[in-house]
């Protein structure tokens, strides 16, 4: 393709030269034109540029939630000395030479604290936006944040913060009691506020805007009462079984999933994205990474970002609900100022791969002075792209808005997975990266990739490729170097890292397909039972060779430092059934002559002793693995299910211990043996049950002490929604995995206070849709809902970060495409022409040359066939094509 444009480009040059030559004396002229448009051009840029970068000397304020009934008051921003706000009325230096922040990060989240809590005493009667609470320091380096909360019924208490001052507290307490006592008044007075869904960011926008009146002679009659536990809504005023209305909650506009750690959004003050202008602009530290992760981005917000949800029931007798539309209509959104910059600011140099220790911390501001998005590492900005994407929300006059927001956040736990079984069922390249597209959305960051078991054996080995070619589904069904290359790089770009398991010595009989030497051969009494191979033989010194040379392979092919060796179900029974297992068992229990009556075994039970020879193969296994290792930057940590601790094997106190059948007591036996723990037991998705059952995923808490169990958070790295293929394949498994692998999401990256079902439905739902508006071919969640559109992926590192063969000839076969039509497109201008001869092509002055450009248009044809070979790659073409059609007829592919 590099050579065919300047050859394109040179043909329409040698057509204008021949056709319409130049008059003498106007050469000048049109290249002076040329430089001064160029000129004109690198004007309007750099206008755009510095009108970008104008600031103005607008103070910090943020708002607290709203009780459910508040008079109305007209908005009153309390005002701020220029001479407290970073850099006031200083006009902002061009990006690219910014060295130092662009913001103090510190004052910004220390005045919208103090704001909040005066804005709330003095508008009292303001319905005002919900913030989160966080008890938590964080963890931000150099960026002490203290918790703020503010509640339901708008009782202001500070907790953790600077603020010592006990009359701040006390002024509080009386503003609520005070605001309780407006709601009196104002019930009484008939004040016409909704009553349903109160607590709605969207209602509380349009009280504001004083755009909901009560519709003539009709009264709220209907009041909506939501039944969380299973979301039906009841009515208030005749609450009988057969009124229940099983529906999804109502969406929210512009709210983020999972829910940041400190959170400030103001609804009465937007602003407008300016489709045309904006864009991301890095400022400091770049890198790859960061660079196509601000075109992907743009392209979500322009072009996939929801529309404000409509709701039917506005039309149902008495309602409080309205036309969601009219909102719009106000000055407020009439009038919002445009953001056409967000300003990036790393302040570390990129790594090339995540990795446990990666600070995924950021700041997003969105203020009338700026918009800025700060990390100290890429990792933290992949973060924030996201979530200020989530904020961004599409009107109904079809116009993009972002509220004013103040967001500090960081993960509670650095290990945030999913887990995925490509071996029950084959799991197609595409579908994984919608698995790791999910993930980005929902910020988790580990891929756990259950790649081989007993079913198949897809990973394709260099050194053992016989493993895939007789262990696999199908011969097509494998995981190539190129593939896995390709899976690890989409990941990379995302944030997201790729922990392989290859569990041992159990679920392996695919394994034994192409390598029975080193299977255990099961007895039935002193007889061996054909074709019955049990786990890997731990008896013989070739199995750890084979062992050792495949790790070796998988440690360089997977960067990440952790891999999951399994551990689980090993079927011992077999073991104890063989006899060069026993003679093992003898030597490890210092017996090496004590003979074997195979004649006295139980075929249904083991010996309690044949867990040393378990813990004998975890042990030189390890040991194996710890040693080639070592050449690597960050070692290995290995990761096993937890009957390895169940069964009391000694191993390394690095080793992870994954807990899947237990409870907060195995967390707590794990720690105290000296491991670190996952925790994935609630979190089963593939056990599929009717009904709303994501909460009881939500509520579940990987470090949960409400038990009386002393579990120190730091010991416990995080969790796994696993999602075992028994029964997914892939055209269930995305609907099956999210929206539902959402709701661990926010357990694993939000406070541990953040526990609302009623909230985190309304914002779920809005994130549902988002997720299907991006492409993703996400499930239900809630029950009846709609979303308004289905979208489609746009994501163009498919193509660029394929490297496999089969990758390559899709990129031939689209290079020959292209040549085909430039070719076809060449011809049609010499048929053109040659119909257009004699006097009538002198006639219509078409050219006046044409001999010249004839024989130019013959050499280029010449040049066709010969350089690029196109005849030969349409005989290829032609023999794929009639292969093809062959195959369908095929009964071995029927």
């Amino acid at each position: 393709m590099k050579l065919f444009l300047p050859l394109l480009s040179t043909t329409i040059l040698l057509i204008k030269v021949t056709c319409d030559p130049i008059q003498q004396g106007q050469g000048g002229q049109a290249q002076n034109a040329v430089l001064n448009g160029q000129n004109g051009i690198h004007d309007s840029e750099l206008n755009k540029v510095n009108n970008d970068q104008k600031l103005s000397n607008q103070g910090v304020a943020s708002v607290t939630k709203a009780p459910k009934r508040r008079k109305r008051k007209k908005h009153r921003n309390v005002s701020v000395p220029k001479e407290n706000i970073p850099n006031a009325g200083v006009r902002a230096p061009n990006p690219a030479d910014i060295k130092d922040p662009v913001f103090n990060v510190q004052d910004i989240v220390k005045k919208a604290k103090e704001d909040s809590l005066k804005e709330t005493t003095q508008n009292r009667g303001v319905p005002q936006v919900k913030m989160i609470q966080d008890v938590q320091q964080n963890k931000v380096e150099g960026i002490p944040v203290q918790a703020f909360t503010a509640d339901q019924k708008a009782k202001n208490v500070v907790v953790g913060g600077d603020i010592n001052n006990q009359n701040v507290v006390k002024e509080g307490n009386q503003a609520a009691n005070q605001i309780n006592g407006l709601q009196s008044q104002d019930s009484q007075n008939n004040a016409k506020v909704p009553a349903a869904n109160a607590n709605s960011y969207d209602q509380v926008a349009n009280n504001l805007n004083n755009v909901h009146q009560e519709r003539p002679g009709m009264k709220d009659s209907l009041k909506i009462v939501w039944d969380w536990s299973d979301f039906l809504i009841n009515y208030e005023t005749y609450v009988m079984p057969e009124q229940k209305n099983r529906r999804a909650p109502q969406a929210t506009t512009g709210e983020p999933w999972p829910m940041p750690q400190y959170y400030v959004a103001k609804a009465n003050k937007v602003y407008r994205i300016d489709k045309d202008k904006f864009r991301f602009n890095i400022v400091k530290e770049s890198c790859d990474i960061i660079e196509r992760a601000v075109e992907r981005y743009r392209d979500m917000i322009i072009e996939d970002t929801i529309m404000d949800m409509y709701n039917n029931l506005q039309h149902a007798q008495g309602t409080s609900i309205r036309d969601v539309s009219l909102k719009y209509n106000d000055d407020i959104y009439v009038k919002a100022e445009a953001v056409q910059v967000v300003n990036i600011k790393i302040r570390r140099p990129c790594t090339k791969f995540p990795n446990d220790q990666m600070d995924e911390s950021y700041d997003v501001f969105v203020k009338k002075s700026g918009s800025y998005i700060w990390a100290n590492e890429v990792w933290g900005a992949l973060r924030g792209l996201e979530t200020f994407s989530q904020l961004v929300f599409r009107g109904t006059d079809n116009v993009l808005y972002i509220k004013d927001t103040v967001i500090n956040d960081y993960p509670r736990f650095p290990h945030r997975g999913i887990h995925i079984d490509s071996s029950r069922h084959y799991v197609f390249k595409e579908v994984i990266y919608d698995v790791l597209e999910g993930m980005a959305q929902n910020k988790m960051n580990v891929m756990h990739w259950h790649i081989v078991d007993d079913q198949s054996f897809p990973y394709q080995s260099k050194a053992f490729p016989e493993l895939s070619e007789k262990g696999a589904y199908h011969p097509s069904f494998v995981y190539t170097p190129e593939d896995i290359a390709d899976i690890i790089e989409y990941a990379r770009m995302r944030g997201i890292r790729v922990m392989p398991e290859f569990d041992t010595p159990g679920h392996t009989y695919s394994w034994g397909l192409s390598h029975p030497e080193h299977m255990t051969q099961c007895y039935q009494g002193a007889h061996p039972v054909s074709g019955y191979l049990g786990p890997l033989d731990p008896s013989k010194n070739s199995t750890y060779r084979f062992l050792k040379t495949l790790f070796n392979e998988v440690l360089h092919v997977f960067p990440d430092q952790y891999i999951h060796l399994g551990g689980d179900e090993v079927p011992m029974t077999c073991w104890s059934s063989n006899p060069d297992v026993l003679k093992l068992l003898n030597q490890l229990n210092g017996k090496p002559n004590e003979p074997i009556n195979l004649q006295n075994v139980d075929p249904y039970m083991y010996s309690y002793d044949i867990r040393k020879v378990l813990e004998y193969y975890e042990q030189r296994l390890t040991q194996d693995i710890k040693d080639i290792a070592r050449n690597r930057k960050n070692g290995v940590r290995m990761v096993m299910w937890q009957e390895i601790m169940n069964n009391n094997i000694q191993l390394p106190n690095d080793t992870i211990i994954q807990i899947w059948q237990g409870d907060m007591g195995d967390v707590q036996r794990a720690i105290d043996m000296g491991y670190h723990a996952l925790y994935s037991t609630c979190w089963y998705l593939d056990l599929i049950e009717y009904g709303t059952k994501w909460p009881k995923y939500y509520m579940c808490d990987p470090a949960d002490t409400s038990m009386g169990y002393q579990i120190d958070e730091k010991k416990v790295l995080g969790g796994e929604a696993a999602l075992w293929a028994e029964y997914i394949d892939n055209e269930n498994l995305i609907s099956t995995l999210w929206p539902r692998a959402s709701a661990p999401a926010e357990r694993l990256w939000s406070s541990k206070d953040v526990r609302d079902v009623e909230a985190a439905g309304k914002r779920l739902q809005e994130h549902r849709c988002r997720m299907l508006s991006r492409g993703l071919t996400v499930g239900q969640i809630s029950g009846p809902d709609y979303c308004l559109r289905r979208g489609h992926r746009r994501d163009g590192e498919r193509v660029q970060n394929c490297t496999g063969s089969r990758c390559n000839l899709m990129l031939a076969q689209g290079g020959s495409m292209v040549t085909a039509l430039l070719l076809i497109l060449v011809l049609g201008a010499v048929i053109f022409s040659l119909k257009m001869s004699g006097t009538r092509i002198v006639q219509l002055k078409v050219c006046r040359n044409r001999s010249i450009f004839l024989s130019f248009i013959l050499l280029i044809v010449i040049y066709f066939m010969c350089y690029t070979s196109l005849w030969m790659q349409v005989q290829e073409f032609k023999g794929s094509f009639e292969k093809r059609i062959k195959s369908y007829s095929d009964p071995r592919y029927s």
